[in-house]
């Protein structure tokens, strides 16, 4: 429910709400009363956070709850995931904190409302409670020489690209070879069927590269947050770059 909310309005100054425990405070209309102190790691904008809430409209009825489902719903911080008295409401909480925010329509679903159980122009109260905050993982870009290093640390080194490319240059010595992406642009309909049984884990150490990093990039970056896998790496600059800087390729082997 709460992942279809607008755009955040990025506003700093939730960062030092923390330090004043039991201050209700007001900004843009957003009330802020924190109940309870938290001594653990401070929500950033960038960071996953984890949180229990309690949602309710002003006359005290509650339209929705993590508590009873015993399981914190999870958003990245800034990314527009929520909506934006979450944004500025939770920003700057320490995990184990809790607070009350009492969120006016503007920051909320404003006219539309959300569905029969929250009426248009509403104001809402949410209880919340940050439980986790941590830096989500993300594609990193590697160098030819660290993708040599990579290779003897026995990773899982795919060449995305198409066949008439790996037939023009060759392949990196020790790649697996797995079309992504068609001509068009579009997810290759065996890259699945063929990749993920490769996959042995979340935390598999992956190497992906293709022609120059663009298309990796995409690829890369939709494992990571899409899929969840944290250990997911490319080559910048691609096969361009690791030729260009005079490292060898293989012949293809049609198998």
């Amino acid at each position: 429910m709460l992942r279809t909310m607008p755009r955040l309005i990025t506003f700093s100054i939730f960062m030092l709400v923390s330090l004043i425990f039991g201050k209700t405070i007001n900004a843009s209309e957003l009330d802020i009363t924190i109940t309870s102190a938290g001594t653990g790691m401070v929500a950033e904008v960038g960071m996953r956070v984890k949180v229990h809430y309690t949602g309710t409209l002003l006359d005290g009825t509650i339209f929705d709850s993590s508590v009873p489902r015993k399981k914190p719903f999870e958003f990245i911080l800034g990314k527009g995931q929520v909506i934006q008295g979450w944004e500025k409401g939770i920003l700057g909480m320490k995990v184990g904190e809790k607070r009350k925010l009492v969120i006016p329509p503007e920051l909320a679903y404003g006219e539309r409302g959300s569905g029969a159980s929250i009426p248009p122009n509403s104001a809402l109260i949410f209880e919340v409670e940050l439980v986790g905050a941590e830096i989500p993982p993300q594609l990193n870009g590697v160098s030819p020489e660290q993708l040599v290093q990579a290779r003897t640390n026995n990773s899982l080194i795919i060449d995305i690209r198409r066949k008439e490319e790996w037939l023009q240059t060759g392949i990196i010595d020790g790649a697996r070879t797995i079309t992504a992406f068609t001509k068009e642009g579009d997810l290759h309909p065996q890259f699945r069927e063929k990749f993920f049984p490769l996959v042995e884990g979340p935390e598999q150490d992956i190497l992906l590269y293709c022609r120059t990093g663009n298309r990796t990039g995409m690829l890369g970056s939709a494992l990571v947050d899409q899929l969840g896998l944290t250990d997911v790496k490319h080559l910048i600059g691609g096969i361009v770059e690791w030729k260009s800087q005079g490292f060898k390729t293989v012949e293809y082997q049609s198998p």
